[in-house]
């Protein structure tokens, strides 16, 4: 019987762990979608106070299928959507817009968040709700650009005080590779032109 109980003590200890794990993980899901605890409560019919505790790892009767809501894909592109769509509300007449637009390489499963159209180019936009990796960042989108065949490109950033920290320190590391000012980007697609070059908007 004494075997059996510290079995049964160990497997309620690596079920905490886990509990906490899947706790950080939708934690660190709702930060990068920039949504509050109150967000995600009301777009999984649950209150903000149990999410909270969910983040924590202090729910542990929650039903599974909670938790696979909470850390859902629907959850995660919530922020980006909305982000993505205040963009489109300053174009200027004229322009086309497309979302998901795929890399055109056989096989390449990877796609521009969006694309903006004008007579004559078309300019790709990524979206990001949340910095992190700059570095990381940068590479990823100079390999879309060449794969792309883009000589340009919009890199479009919720405009939080941590993305701002986050660009203000890393200025120097993107200024090369996006060199015009997002208010100079957004005021030539209000006008329905294409920007000069590359550039990051805050939104």
């Amino acid at each position: 019987m004494a075997g059996r109980e510290r079995m049964l003590d160990r497997a309620r200890v690596r079920a905490g762990q886990h509990l906490v794990r899947t706790g950080q993980e939708i934690h660190v899901a709702r930060l990068n979608a920039g949504l509050t605890l109150l967000d995600v409560g009301r777009a999984i019919g649950r209150s903000h106070t149990e999410v909270s505790r969910i983040e924590r790892g202090l729910a542990p009767h929650v039903p599974l299928e909670t938790l696979v809501l909470a850390a859902g894909e629907p959850i995660r592109d919530r922020a980006q959507l909305g982000l993505v769509a205040k963009l489109r509300a300053a174009l200027g007449p004229g322009l086309t817009w497309r979302t998901e637009v795929p890399i055109d390489v056989r096989g390449d499963l990877r796609a521009w968040d969006a694309a903006i159209g004008g007579r004559g180019w078309t300019v790709p936009v990524d979206a990001e709700t949340r910095l992190y990796d700059v570095q990381a960042l940068a590479r990823r989108l100079a390999l879309k650009r060449r794969d792309s065949r883009s000589e340009m490109m919009v890199l479009l950033v919720a405009d939080t005080r941590h993305n701002r920290t986050v660009l203000r320190v890393a200025r120097p590391d993107l200024a090369a590779d996006f060199p015009l000012a997002g208010a100079s980007i957004l005021s030539e697609l209000a006008a329905s032109r294409r920007p000069a070059a590359s550039g990051i908007v805050l939104l």
